[in-house]
């Protein structure tokens, strides 16, 4: 065959049981057969792995196999096949694994039209957890702080440039039974001009064994192997290809984290006591040659203590942490004035002299929150919910709910009442939540604050709801003498936290009104009445009026409006006479006043529910009927004829637009 697309490349080890459903998965790929090759490495099994590759080499052209001798982990196999491969890209292919139908067509088409090295395609986990990907990202840098792709996956079951691996000769550490493939990935990462991430498609799927007997459920490399092989030449391809700096200083945080400090665990604590001493040996190295302050601060209190019990030889102190992270109970946390520290075995014990820093836990907590309710009582919005700072028991903490303009910055604290379960409810009055003054216009986010002694912690309320929970309608409410705005509460797209905006005056005010029934009273007089959601204080602030103005030309007929509040704000009846008006087109009109601020507004016909099929006024020699314009709004047609036609025609002319 010529040049392939991209190799596919499986190392076996006694895999007899699941490598042919692996290799099927290839053999469906969409791609095409004709642009994949297979390299399967048989690294010496015993279970007739090897056996199972030839039968099936023989019934399909793309697969080859090659035999060797077992070389001590995956590592050997996978640089066998990569010095044999064609391929533009290769893929590393785990044979208790599969992949998705259309995952090698998707990938390579993505490398090849954004021109990166490796693309990414999502992962399921089958019995077992992966990292997942919740948005496709064309390229990204691996450097990129935003998107910490070094971070998150580390496998080597990815698609690579073939270029990429054999040009900056990258291979994979052999003789060890873990931690490999991180090393090659890492160090192709870290080479690499441009990453792909695929998301929006399933391409490979991990499988765990049924039996237990992966390297990796059974722990792992030995010590020895293990810091030798793979962690060391994490941390040290880092700093080799890597400047010291934010970039640097995030990637050696991941290896300390993940591929380091992972190793003090419960089979730690149950090793035979050489193998404790030579992880805790290598763990010392690692971190006296590579390990600066500012990697060990951005750690977490956790691996902050395990790097600086290994650092001084608390062997005893070492373990009684990890034993405290073992434990069912979280490790309880302390406030002090303005700061709060994990109380792990060790926190000012003078004997282990650790400095407070490597306890404290400050700015890791954050803000347990619930929004449970929101409503209107008068102008004032009744916010409840729950609040507490994450592992603080402090029944004397204190509530507050912290009101924060999106436009000037501008910032107002109300006290929550709360109860030691941290339930809260607060007020915010629309006409004095500014320090006793109404709120100035804008868009306003809501946030909650726990302060327990000297420390505040905050966070942005409401995206975490109670079922059912919400927020209330647009309400229009008095914020001082003679003023009135319009408040709506909404939910932020997105996240859902509650925010709302104050619009002072008449603006906007058209969105909480409604039309209930158009009609004819008594013959000539056109009769619309409706509400407006309004706080009952208020109400009265908002003057309604209706007009009929002639189309084209002179003329204008004012209404009377009765109106007063209502259980659920304004209620208005407006009623103005058609007697005597001129043949034409009459547009209604609804006039709005608050304080010296007005507005005029179209009465929308699509929001009336009943409008009668025939709605005409005998007026003498003219009649006159409502109709639809071409903007939805009510009209009235003022023209000569007989009533029995117009009553026919009504009717018609309510469904058909008109000018």
């Amino acid at each position: 065959m010529d040049s392939p697309k991209v190799s596919v490349i499986v190392p076996v080890y006694n895999c007899r049981a699941s490598v042919e459903g692996t290799l099927r998965s290839v053999f469906e790929q969409t791609l095409g057969a004709e642009r994949v090759e297979v390299v399967a490495v048989d690294d010496g099994s015993t279970d007739g792995s090897g056996e199972e590759l030839d039968r099936l080499a023989a019934v399909h052209d793309g697969l080859r196999v090659v035999h060797q001798a077992n070389s001590g982990g995956p590592g050997g196999p996978r640089n066998t096949a990569v010095r044999l491969a064609r391929g533009e890209y290769l893929f590393f292919l785990d044979a208790d694994d599969r992949l998705g139908p259309e995952a090698l067509e998707r990938m390579c088409a993505m490398a090849d039209e954004q021109g990166t090295d490796i693309v990414i395609g999502n992962y399921v986990g089958v019995g077992r957890g992966v990292a997942r990907f919740g948005a496709t990202v064309p390229r990204v840098s691996v450097d990129d702080p935003d998107f910490d792709v070094y971070g998150r996956s580390l496998t080597a079951h990815k698609l690579f440039r073939r270029d990429l691996v054999t040009g900056n000769g990258i291979t994979f550490p052999e003789g060890i039974l873990s931690g490999e493939d991180k090393v090659f990935t890492a160090h192709a990462l870290l080479h690499s001009a441009g990453v792909s991430i695929i998301a929006d498609y399933d391409c490979y799927y991990l499988v765990e064994r049924d039996d237990g007997t992966s390297i990796m459920q059974s722990g792992g490399a030995p010590a020895g192997p293990y810091f030798a092989k793979a962690a060391r030449p994490l941390v040290e391809n880092v700093v080799s290809h890597r400047k010291p700096g934010p970039v640097r200083d995030r990637m050696l945080v991941r290896h300390f984290q993940r591929d380091v400090l992972h190793r003090f665990n419960g089979r730690f604590l149950a090793a035979a006591e050489e193998a404790a001493q030579e992880t805790e040996s290598a763990v010392r190295a690692l971190c006296d040659d590579y390990l600066t302050p500012a990697v060990l601060m951005r750690m977490p209190p956790k691996h902050r203590l395990l790097a600086h019990c290994a650092r001084t030889g608390h062997s005893g102190l070492l373990r009684e942490i990890v034993q405290a992270e073992l434990d069912p109970d979280p490790v309880p946390v302390m406030v002090d004035k303005d700061r709060a520290y994990l109380l792990y075995p060790g926190f000012r014990e003078p004997a282990a002299a650790i400095p407070d820093a490597y306890f404290d836990v400050t700015d890791r907590l954050k803000v347990e929150r619930t929004l449970t309710g929101a409503d209107w009582d008068g102008d004032v919005l009744r916010v409840r919910g729950t609040a507490a700072v994450d592992r603080v028991d402090d029944p004397a903490r204190r509530v507050e709910l912290v009101l924060r303009c999106k436009q000037s910055g501008e910032e107002h604290r109300l006290p929550a009442e709360h109860d030691g379960d941290g339930a809260f409810a607060a007020a915010v009055d629309m006409g004095a939540a500014a320090s006793g003054s109404p709120l100035p216009a804008g868009t306003w986010d809501l946030h909650v604050a726990v302060t327990s002694d000297q420390m505040t912690k905050e966070g942005r309320f409401g995206a975490d709801a109670a079922e059912g929970a919400g927020v209330p309608g647009a309400r229009f409410v008095r914020t001082g003498e003679g003023a009135g705005a319009l408040v709506t509460p909404f939910l932020t797209k997105g996240y859902g936290n509650v925010s709302f905006t104050v619009t002072p005056g008449t603006a906007g005010l058209e969105k909480l009104l409604g039309i209930d029934e158009i009609g004819w009273d008594g013959g000539a007089r056109l009769r619309v009445r409706g509400h407006a959601a309004a706080s009952p204080g208020s109400a009265s602030l908002v003057r309604v009026g209706l007009r009929l103005e002639r189309r084209g030309g002179s003329g204008e007929r004012t209404g009377e409006v009765r109106q007063e509040a209502g259980a659920d704000g304004l209620e208005f009846t407006a009623v103005v006479d058609s007697k005597g008006l001129a043949a034409g087109r009459w547009d209604v009109w609804l006039d709005l006043a608050v304080g010296d601020a007005s507005a005029r507004l179209r009465i929308p016909l699509a929001t009336v529910p009943d409008v009668p099929a025939v709605a005409c006024a005998p007026l003498g020699m003219r009649r006159a009927s409502v109709y639809r314009t071409n903007g939805g709004n009510l009209a009235v047609h003022v023209v000569p004829g007989k009533v029995p036609s117009m009553a026919r025609s009504a009717g018609r002319r309510l469904g058909r637009p008109r000018r």
